[in-house]
């Protein structure tokens, strides 16, 4: 009787072990958004389709893709699946990459912050490819094609959340400055 108490009280603290980690994860990415700054970013995208994963708008940014001739590096060479950490600037409404490394690097003002990412494609012709994580934005069902096409004749911004580590999470899209509803 003993030995099947003590495998039921195991069981229940493994379920809940799992629970906690679950919503420990949930709380931490909601922390980082709520805590992280808000800038507001072009876009560049366009809508696939996923049948496991549903509709999602794949979203490219002018600093996903950086020219090492134009920017302050850390070397010269970056290999696929490094970490590095990007200095974007804000010039004219529009945020630029100044600077990457592959060690945690700061920013010196207010028109500065440093997002963190993952080189994606390396130095081909002194220009590799970054994804941080806020490439996919998904969609609910059936809405998808109904924002490709408002996407394809105006302009699409996104409010990235960026928390103090340099992680970003997208909050909102915007289509010509109106936030996309998704009701």
């Amino acid at each position: 009787m003993k030995i099947r108490k003590l495998s039921i009280v195991l069981f229940l603290l493994a379920v809940l072990f799992q629970i906690v980690l679950l919503l420990s994860i949930a709380y931490y990415k909601e922390a980082s958004i709520r805590s992280g700054r808000k800038i507001i970013v072009t876009a560049i995208p366009f809508d696939p389709r996923s049948i496991f994963r549903g509709d999602y708008i794949n979203l490219t940014y002018e600093f996903s893709r950086i020219d090492l001739k134009k920017v302050a590096r850390s070397k010269d060479d970056f290999y696929r699946g490094e970490l590095v950490f990007v200095k974007l600037l804000a010039v004219n409404n529009n945020w630029v990459a100044t600077e990457i490394s592959d060690t945690p690097i700061s920013a010196s003002g207010n028109n500065e912050i440093i997002i963190r990412g993952v080189v994606n494609e390396p130095n081909i012709r002194n220009v590799i490819n970054v994804v941080y994580g806020i490439e996919n934005y998904f969609v609910p069902e059936g809405k998808g094609k109904a924002i490709e096409k408002e996407i394809s004749a105006h302009r699409a911004t996104v409010e990235l959340s960026i928390d103090k580590r340099g992680d970003a999470s997208v909050c909102k899209i915007f289509i010509d400055n109106r936030e996309v509803a998704f009701r």
